[in-house]
């Protein structure tokens, strides 16, 4: 049986994307302003999903570790719901406090930042179950 990476490993991913994604925001700041997409709304969302996407994985993590299957399905619907519900709440806080000023690009920005980091997260995940149950 092959050796478990470490968590910190197996969240790499994870930070070369955050890196990536802010790197690329600074870098055409002055393209996605042109577009009315609020660069600093797109960096809050770049790091909160980063933050939730961590989160998400240690508890998928966790719940794959345990014998009982259901323990992994809990834990996946789980860091769903949790992802969901404070993206959610991010998103009517910003839009209520933005007012006039609101930024709606910036808000599909984040969510096609979301599918990103979902992507990656579902493909850490998968491959940790794999090493877990021997490929089966």
């Amino acid at each position: 049986m092959q050796q478990q990476p470490s968590f910190s490993r197996k969240m790499l991913p994870l930070f070369f994307a955050f890196v990536l994604i802010n790197s690329l925001v600074l870098f055409y700041q002055k393209n996605l302003d042109q577009h009315k997409i609020d660069s600093l709304v797109v960096f809050a969302a770049n790091t909160l999903l980063f933050i939730l996407s961590v989160l998400s994985l240690a508890m998928h993590t966790r719940s794959i570790d345990k014998k009982n299957p259901n323990a992994a399905i809990r834990g996946v619907m789980a860091a769903t719901l949790l992802k969901l519900m404070v993206l959610t709440i991010a998103a009517l806080v910003y839009l209520f406090w933005a007012g006039n000023n609101r930024s709606l690009e910036a808000i599909f920005a984040g969510m096609i930042l979301y599918v990103i980091y979902t992507f990656i997260e579902v493909r850490i995940a998968s491959k940790t179950n794999q090493n877990n149950n021997g490929g089966k």
